[in-house]
């Protein structure tokens, strides 16, 4: 019974660190960005009002229209390119920031496991005498 409380515990903390990833790597440049939605519904927009004004109400040559929403397109993929570079970024920093310590997690426990069998061999050897 302790065990499995403490397993969901564990569960419950894996879950709520999860969760503050989730929003820290949100607010670099992952999706569920408050910011990143105003940018893409105003793209939207201009690129549908040029459309409809080019191609309905004939303000624009129908080439123009096309050709400057074509370019809007294009600026939205580079936003989304720079957006999810930054993101991609954020999470190679965690990553290796977590490798690093697990690196030096492992060098402590390879000392500690060569302290505990230098401290076997003592014990044995001081047994003998």
């Amino acid at each position: 019974m302790k065990g499995e409380e403490q397993l969901r515990e564990e569960l419950q903390e894996f879950q709520r660190e999860k969760e503050r990833i989730r929003n820290i790597v949100g607010q670099v440049g992952g999706a569920g960005n408050p910011h990143d939605r105003v940018i893409n519904l105003l793209l939207i927009g201009i690129i549908l009002g040029l459309l409809v004004i080019g191609g309905l109400f004939n303000k624009l040559t129908h080439t123009l229209a096309i050709q400057v929403a074509t370019l809007l397109g294009v600026f939205k993929l580079i936003w989304m390119f720079y957006e999810s570079q930054r993101a991609n970024h954020f999470q190679f920093w965690i990553l290796n920031s977590l490798e690093f310590r697990v690196n030096e997690i492992h060098k402590k426990i390879k000392k500690m496991e060569k302290d505990l069998e230098e401290l076997k061999t003592n014990d044995e050897n001081h047994g003998e005498e």
